[in-house]
């Protein structure tokens, strides 16, 4: 049993992700961060140096590789994961997915002014990716979760709806 989070850049995956392995003893699974660590560069770099089109392909690659075979995962892709079909079918016989649905106002807030390699976000506003987006996760995840609060209280939720969808001896 694997559970795989999807959301926008700032939904919070990766707290939820770290929360939700503990509580479970799973292994936290980052496709972005094993990126990174594959490529020898920042995420960002990596998208202006090779592109969106590449770097999507790249993303789905390792995501699907860094779960092929192996149970008891969180995996907290990038957001941009919903743009590759292939990987969310993936996604979808593995594991449990859940969107981590935050509003755009909570977004921009969390994500402030960093510097974050962002899909698309050269041609469209934020707002644009996130209305474009919003009904794909909506469209891959068996569940949404209000992730507009602390990660212990989403990650304790997504425990929640795991037990009432695989049943309660489970979790």
């Amino acid at each position: 049993m694997n559970i795989t989070l999807i959301g926008m850049p700032g939904s919070g995956k990766t707290a939820v992700g770290k929360e939700l392995a503990a509580m479970l003893d799973y292994k936290l699974i980052d496709p972005d961060r094993l990126m990174e660590k594959k490529y020898s560069c920042l995420l960002q770099a990596f998208l202006d140096k090779n592109g969106e089109e590449k770097f999507l392909k790249k993303e789905e690659e390792i995501a699907i590789a860094a779960a092929k075979g192996k149970n008891n995962l969180v995996i907290s892709p990038g957001g941009s994961i919903v743009y590759c079909p292939k990987a969310m079918e993936y996604f979808q016989e593995i594991s449990t997915i859940f969107y981590l649905k935050t509003p755009l106002a909570v977004i921009e807030k969390r994500i402030g002014n960093r510097e974050r390699a962002i899909v698309g976000l050269k041609e469209k506003t934020l707002g644009c990716l996130y209305a474009e987006r919003s009904p794909l996760y909506e469209k891959w995840a068996e569940a949404a979760i209000d992730a507009n609060r602390d990660a212990k209280s989403v990650a304790l939720e997504i425990l929640e709806k795991l037990r009432s969808i695989h049943g309660a001896q489970r979790f």
